[in-house]
């Protein structure tokens, strides 16, 4: 397995993780391991009820759901996540053309800001995009605020030991803000009036950064960092582990992630690193409950780890020793890591589908299902929702995104490139939800990581936050080189009805609903490829009749990777083209 690419863009939250734990006798004894149609993983459906193939997402139940968090239809859900999807787009090719800018959403509308020297070319950039809503460029003065930026910054110029004091650096729908332990606002003040007698030292605490800081635009004090799986005593959706690799007191569960394909096609699962225990623990197979938060019963042999990464490179992390004695040089070179584990060698007996549990109310956890149609990034002010063996299905805003610090099992100092959102009495992630999926409308986008409560830690604070991996960077850094996530690809439909005629070399046409980007179609023709057509902007395509008169039959298939769509039947007659 690769390691990450080195020299690798900054993006940065503070948190901890670990495992549910599993204790006494509500794990319950080793039950007979049931069929495939029986058990697939909890991201799959049974196999003698395969997903809807006409639409992309599955509704039924979803709606209670979204409505309850969000008070929005699911089309209303889905077209935001679009909408988001689309954001995200523009600022990634702003940035990549070295102009520095932030995206967020709100209500449904999208805003890029960038500097007023860059607004022109941001506008044109948004103008060519395929946004399903208009999305507003703001303009302003001064240079745009990055978290790159202030965490190089931050890393050049604080102490390192003020390093186990930052929770997180955010970019906000209110600006760009630091959260810290602790933080003094009568500190930060005094320092702030001390700068013009240049008494400040050269290596700065926290409130010494923020008074010396023009483009940080708030400070929140924030409690310290807990896991989405810690002690509790909870069931699981997802599978079991044990350092021992059999079923003991101290078993612990996290819930799985997205499904993958290995670089040769074959089945795997993406989970949270922080999962495996730095590799410690051998996965003891599926746990299964029929709600969320209840008791789990053993279940199929699921896989075996392939890959886990909860830090830096080999889980490493930094203690507060080292925080101490690092060189300036040591610090200041510090990159974001990551929290992702990849599970191989799939019991062959499972059916695996790219497709998420809604624990629907009343239903079992694979009798409702929202199928996964590709990947995003999210951005400040995203519905995500999540789905995790506690909570359930939960969604909530994206707050923040940037890099967390979290607080390793060894207590050392671990940093994850993703996202926080809103966790109000953590009925959004808790213990036992890490490893699950998040997603912004239909498409992945992160991997639930950890939590955190308020500095105050009472119940229902709204300063409770919910951490996720960010997908993006997992694969943009080259941390599971070589795995695709599944997705589900709609049905192509014909536009032309079957016995139609048509002349030689007409153009036989098309769509595809909600492709992911990359898709192509396949045309074939007696068993063998006859054209590989691409998509437009908006998902049509079309490929010419051939020039042989008769009945023409053929069969279309969108493709994408190794994510393939339902075939669909069709024919025409081509007739010789009318004389003058």
């Amino acid at each position: 397995m690769p390691h990450p690419k080195k020299k690798t863009a900054q993006r940065g939250i503070v948190a901890a993780a670990a495992t549910a734990l599993v204790v006494g006798s509500s794990f319950m004894p080793a039950a007979a391991a049931p069929t495939a149609s029986e058990s697939p993983s909890a991201s799959a459906t049974a196999s003698e009820k395969p997903l809807a193939s006409e639409t992309a997402l599955d509704t039924e139940g979803l709606d209670k759901a979204i409505e309850k968090d969000l008070n929005k239809s699911v089309e209303e859900y889905v077209k935001d996540g679009e909408t988001s999807d689309a954001a995200s787009k523009v600022r990634d090719e702003l940035n990549a053309k070295g102009i520095d800018a932030t995206a967020s959403v709100k209500d449904g509308k999208a805003e890029i800001t960038v500097s007023k020297k860059d607004a022109a070319k941001a506008k044109e950039i948004v103008k060519a995009s395929a946004a399903p809503a208009p999305i507003v460029v703001t303009e302003v003065d001064s240079q745009v605020k990055t978290v790159d930026k202030v965490y190089t910054e931050l890393l050049a110029n604080i102490e390192p030991k003020e390093l186990k004091r930052i929770t997180a650096i955010l970019q906000t729908n209110d600006g760009l803000k630091i959260y810290a332990k602790g933080f003094d606002e009568k500190e930060a003040a005094d320092d702030l009036k001390s700068k013009s007698a240049g008494s400040l030292p050269e290596k700065l605490t926290v409130e010494q950064f923020v008074s010396e800081a023009t483009h940080v635009d708030g400070v929140e004090s924030s409690g310290v960092a807990k896991t989405t799986a810690a002690e509790d005593i909870y069931g699981a959706l997802g599978y079991a582990m044990d350092k021992s690799g059999a079923p003991t007191s101290t078993s612990t569960v996290c819930s799985l992630g997205f499904t993958a394909w290995t670089a040769e096609g074959e089945d795997a699962i993406i989970s949270a690193g922080h999962c495996s225990e730095d590799g410690a623990t051998k996965i003891l197979g599926l746990a299964e409950q029929s709600v969320p938060g209840q008791s789990p019963t053993l279940g199929a042999e699921l896989g075996t780890f392939g890959f886990n990464q909860f830090g830096g490179p080999g889980n490493s992390g930094l203690s507060a020793e080292e925080l101490d004695s690092m060189t300036e040089e040591e610090f200041n070179n510090l990159e974001p890591g990551t929290d992702i584990s990849v599970i191989d060698n799939i019991n062959p007996a499972l059916n695996l589908h790219a497709a998420v549990s809604e624990w629907a109310d009343g239903k079992e956890p694979r009798d409702e299902v929202i199928n996964v149609t590709g990947t995003t990034k999210a951005l400040v002010g995203s519905e995500a929702c999540s789905s995790g063996r506690t909570t359930g299905w939960s969604c909530s805003p994206i707050i923040g995104e940037g890099v967390f610090f979290v607080g390793g099992s060894d207590q050392t100092y671990r940093s994850v490139a993703g996202y926080v959102a809103e966790n109000p009495g953590q009925s959004v992630l808790d213990q036992g939800d890490s490893g699950g999926p998040m997603l912004v409308g239909s498409k992945a986008a992160g991997i639930n990581s950890a939590n955190a409560a308020g500095e105050d830690l009472k119940e229902n604070t709204a300063d409770d936050i919910a951490m996720y991996t960010s997908l993006d960077d997992v694969f943009d850094k080259g941390y599971i080189d070589g795995y695709t996530l599944k997705f589900h690809i709609n049905t192509p439909a014909i536009t032309v009805e079957n016995g139609t005629e048509v002349e030689p070399g007409e153009a036989i046409t098309g769509t595809l609903a909600n492709a992911p980007a990359g898709t192509i179609i396949r045309v074939v023709v007696d068993g063998k490829l006859y054209k590989k057509v691409e998509l437009d902007a908006k998902g049509n395509f079309s490929f010419p009749a051939p020039e042989e008169p008769g009945k023409f039959a053929f069969s279309v298939v969108a493709k994408n990777g190794f994510n393939t769509s339902e075939r669909v039947n069709a024919n025409v007659v081509i007739v010789a083209a009318p004389t003058p």
